[in-house]
């Protein structure tokens, strides 16, 4: 990744712009989270008023349900005087029994009643004169009351003729054993005789709490806490923990005070309903623990979302990156091969109408324009250097011309003898494989030329010059470029013969080293100083461009070999004064017609 940022700008526009965001949700999570307690407590609160509304209009329901029940009992004379009877008011021996149709027909009047709400679970008469309780029953055709002395023993409020009506809090079902497992609540109302104020006991409805549970489950896990249905004094008609069934609610005097920090079982929040006219308390407690609980989800879950949506931005910029390096590689892929000196190379094209298409586009176009601009600089630089070649080639010494025919005029003058003839023979020779067109010629015919050339020069100076050609047979085919040994020849004999001496001596060796063939050229001359030769060695390695006249030959052949064979190949000189000068030449083992196919494309380029 460091690499990335460190070679492309897009990149760190892209992952500055990505940390950016990435700082920006941190600082947004970090808020939520820190704000997430009120929010959630102005949830709860909402939701708890919700449901207080929700059971408060359960609860007037269910007060209304008693006095439509009431109403109808009253209405009814035949009812009402058949449920006096059943509950031992009248006298029976001065009514009459009803048949079985009569008895089916006030079973489906009661059954009517207990339809108006489902969660009527039975009804209980108390008859005050005899004090005891009646519970409906009915079974297949016909409605009964059975006396039960348990109602008596769990509602003991019922003897008690000053209360008008009252509630009976939560408890199990205790009259028939199906219920046993659910808990129920009653509200007792007084019954009265028909058009008179006669007290003649009380109507008690018991009802079930599947309703109320229901309510609160509509909220499923949104809701936290508890819900409290209470009476006036304090008991439990309704708790959605089933904590508290079955007693007074303990925490009862605080949970009056109906605030945001009350100390309950735990710390909690209460938020209650209650009024004057309505017998029942609705409290909602929420402990702080719980909502605590609540809030370290949500966070978790909050920090959670936020890494899951980091990851998924730095996986679209990896991806991003990824598709852009892509096409940023062959854009600096094709650089790379232009810095390589491969002008040849072009960028793919995708077809595709973006900023990097266009890049490569004017890239390659500017290739063309550069390639097409090399070429013709460099074809003609290229022609340059063979014409600079040619007149190399010609510009050989006539001074050795000139003296040669000296020589011969003056021995044809002293003595007129063959010797003569014979001198002139070998520079006719020597002039006419100079003036042969081939620029290329095998090593034999080079050697030849250079024994022909000191031939002469040893026939001029008989007893004062020796020379020895030693070359190996096996190199004798090779090529090598014509007349570039004769300029090497004729330095020795211009600066290191020395006339006064008889035992000047020049020795030509051939041999091969691995790839390449090295032809040494050695004399027993005067030599040459350190300084001197540290100059001549410097302008070796430059170019030819030289305006020592003197030491043209010399770089001459050292430019025609480096022109051919490259830079790598040319010419090597040691020298020590009054010891003698030994000159290297390496090519490399070509046949004739290799190199003459190099010169000719260097000819063509």
């Amino acid at each position: 990744m460091k690499k990335r940022i460190r070679i492309k700008l897009f990149t760190r526009i892209l992952l500055l712009y990505i940390l950016v965001l990435s700082v920006a949700l941190y600082i947004f999570t970090g808020y939520v989270s820190r704000n997430s307690y009120a929010l959630l407590k102005e949830g709860q609160i909402g939701i708890h008023q919700q449901i207080i509304a929700a059971l408060q209009n359960t609860m007037n329901d269910r007060t209304k349900t008693i006095k439509d029940i009431l109403l109808k009992i009253y209405d009814d004379e035949q009812l009402f005087a058949y449920i006096m009877s059943m509950m031992d008011v009248t006298d029976q021996s001065e009514s009459a029994p009803l048949d079985s149709y009569e008895r089916k027909n006030m079973a489906y009047k009661l059954e009517d009643l207990l339809s108006l709400d489902p969660n009527i679970n039975s009804l209980i008469f108390y008859n005050s004169h005899s004090q005891k309780a009646y519970l409906y029953m009915y079974d297949l055709d016909y409605a009964f009351f059975d006396h039960t002395e348990a109602i008596l023993q769990n509602m003991p409020r019922l003897r008690d003729a000053s209360q008008e009506s009252f509630i009976i809090p939560a408890h199990p079902g205790e009259y028939m054993a199906s219920q046993a497992s659910k808990n129920y609540f009653d509200v007792a109302s007084n019954f009265y005789y028909p058009s008179s104020s006669l007290f003649l006991g009380r109507f008690i409805v018991e009802f079930g709490m599947d309703d109320l549970q229901y309510t609160i489950d509509q909220f499923g896990k949104d809701m936290k806490g508890y819900l409290l249905v209470l009476t006036r004094d304090g008991e439990v008609v309704f708790d959605s923990s089933s904590t508290y069934y079955g007693r007074k609610y303990p925490y009862f005097e605080q949970l009056r005070q109906s605030s945001d920090s009350v100390m309950l079982a735990e710390d909690s929040m209460v938020r209650m309903a209650s009024s004057d006219k309505d017998p029942f308390i609705y409290a909602a407690v929420l402990p702080k623990s719980a909502l605590k609980k609540q809030l370290n989800i949500f966070n978790n879950s909050t920090y959670i979302a936020a890494i899951i949506l980091l990851l998924f931005i730095f996986s679209v910029y990896f991806l991003v990156t990824s598709i852009i390096s892509k096409r940023v590689n062959r854009i600096v892929k094709a650089m790379s091969k232009t810095v390589e000196s491969n002008l040849a190379y072009r960028i793919p094209l995708n077809n595709k109408d973006n900023e990097f298409e266009q890049i490569a586009i004017h890239f390659n176009k500017m290739c063309d324009s550069l390639q097409d601009h090399i070429n013709k600089s460099y074809v003609y630089e290229l022609q340059q250097k063979i014409a600079e070649m040619k007149i190399l080639e010609n510009q050989i010494n006539p001074h050795f011309l000139y003296n040669s025919l000296e020589a011969i005029r003056a021995r044809l003058e002293i003595d007129g003898n063959d010797e003569g003839g014979e001198m002139i023979h070998s520079l006719a020779a020597l002039f006419r494989a100079s003036l042969k067109a081939d620029s290329v010629v095998t090593l034999a015919e080079e050697i030849d030329l250079c024994n022909m050339y000191l031939t002469i020069f040893n026939a001029r100076y008989q007893n004062f010059f020796h020379y020895q050609i030693e070359v190996e047979p096996s190199i004798m085919g090779y090529g090598i470029i014509k007349l570039i040994l004769q300029p090497l020849i004729e330095n020795y004999l211009i600066h290191g013969f020395d006339r006064k001496r008889q035992n000047n001596l020049l020795t030509i060796q051939g041999y091969r080293n691995e790839n390449d063939l090295r032809i040494t050229i050695a004399d027993n001359g005067s030599g040459i100083g350190p300084e001197k030769l540290n100059e001549i060695r410097q302008k070796l390695t430059r170019s030819s461009q030289s305006s020592d006249r003197g030491s043209i030959g010399l770089y001459n052949v050292n430019e025609r070999i480096k022109l051919l064979f490259g830079a790598a190949y040319g010419l090597e000189m040691e020298s020590s004064v009054l010891i003698g000068t030994t000159i290297i030449v390496r090519i490399p083992c070509r046949q004739p017609h290799e190199i003459k196919a190099a010169e000719l494309e260097i000819g063509n380029v």
